[in-house]
């Protein structure tokens, strides 16, 4: 009885993330068929067409051939595209939680506003090309170990480069996920990766054109793709760093968010992996040395803060102890003061995008109050 117990609350579980799923694909198929589309599809499909070789490139060539040839619209192959790797995330997820001893401490954990919930919550900008490195992450570590996933995250991850630099700059949890799940520190494997993504990007920084080389909105709306001021093609460097000056408030909150989910789940390491608090100190202290670079170069800082976590607490549950019974194990009293502090955390992180989203404007948030709790200020 209390085994059956346990595997309901784990599958009640399950439920609640396929709920999600379920309404990340169906917000993603609305957003593909609205008239005008922005970040999200834009992302997709920076091209080679446009004045040559250059940053994020690949997957916008690889989506023009196969609508060349297929005739499938571009709208239409990047919400597969978003489907089929969000599939795949919560498919390897699923099928890591079952094979680890779990506890309800990590189960909440990712579904902090960091984690699994930032997805639905900020559906504006999720669906962009670091589901491939979270996909790419998952499928690695979860399942027996064998020669083939080796070569696959090495050519996956060299490969993704082409389609968003940004991979580079969370090399460290690709590296520990290879240590953590071989457990083995393999230095010709793990070398070779570092040496040849960094000639990658050496590649891309010195030899890569910029995204838009004048023609791309031009090119995208003879294909059927137009978009509204808000895309990948119209950003301006310049501009957005005094944007982000001035909505200083705004990103020194984004920073807190993310020590506090480090603090979260170093909390979580010292309680339940004792043995491996060290390892996860140092790996911290690298990788957001590692990471920092990007939060300069864009102001993204939510996104960026969304992988650094979400891939954080995979690397966690990877390092947890193997359940080799072929029912799932949740072990433990749930945590109540953790699911309150998540609680409060999310509803922190929810009116934080609001006003981020809004223009960090406090004249939008009291109206946003006021419809809300229909009471005025």
């Amino acid at each position: 009885m209390i085994r059956i117990f346990k595997e309901m609350k784990f599958y009640g579980f399950v439920g609640f993330l396929l709920i999600i799923l379920l309404y990340i694909i169906a917000q993603f198929y609305i957003k593909s068929h609205l008239p005008e589309l922005g970040w999200t599809v834009s992302d997709w499909l920076i091209n080679y067409e446009d004045g040559g070789f250059k940053r994020r490139g690949l997957s916008g060539s690889f989506l023009f051939f196969i609508q060349d040839y297929l005739k499938i619209q571009l709208n239409t192959q990047v919400f597969i595209i978003q489907s089929f790797f969000f599939l795949l995330i919560f498919y390897f997820l699923f099928r890591l939680l079952k094979s680890k001893k779990l506890n309800w401490d990590i189960l909440i954990l990712l579904c902090s506003p960091l984690c699994l919930l930032f997805i639905p919550v900020n559906i504006f900008n999720s669906g962009r090309k670091e589901i491939i490195l979270m996909a790419l992450v998952l499928f690695f570590v979860c399942g027996k170990q064998s020669e083939l996933k080796k070569y696959i995250l090495f050519i996956g991850f060299i490969i993704g480069l082409f389609i968003h630099e940004m991979f580079y700059f969370y090399l460290p949890f690709v590296m520990s996920a290879y240590i953590l799940k071989t457990k083995n520190t393999d230095l010709k494997y793990l070398g070779s990766l570092f040496a040849t993504s960094t000639l990658v990007i050496l590649i891309l920084f010195f030899c890569g054109g910029e995204i838009n080389q004048g023609h791309s909105l031009e090119i995208l709306k003879n294909r059927g793709i137009e978009f509204t001021r808000l895309n990948i093609f119209s950003y301006d460097f310049v501009k957005e760093r005094k944007e982000m000056i001035s909505a200083y408030q705004s990103y020194i909150l984004f920073g807190l968010e993310l020590l506090f989910m480090i603090f979260l789940s170093f909390l979580f390491v010292k309680k339940f992996l004792p043995s491996k608090t060290k390892k996860f100190k140092i790996f911290i202290l690298v990788s957001l040395v590692w990471v920092s670079p990007l939060y300069f170069l864009g102001a993204d800082w939510f996104r960026w803060n969304h992988i650094y976590a979400l891939l954080l607490i995979i690397l966690i549950i990877t390092a947890l102890p193997d359940n080799y019974k072929k029912t799932p194990c949740i072990e433990g009293k749930f945590n109540i003061p953790l699911l309150i502090i998540t609680i409060l955390f999310f509803l922190v992180f929810y009116l934080h995008i609001q006003y981020d989203s809004s223009g960090n404007s406090k004249e939008y948030m009291l109206h946003y109050f006021e419809k809300v709790f229909a009471f005025k200020f």
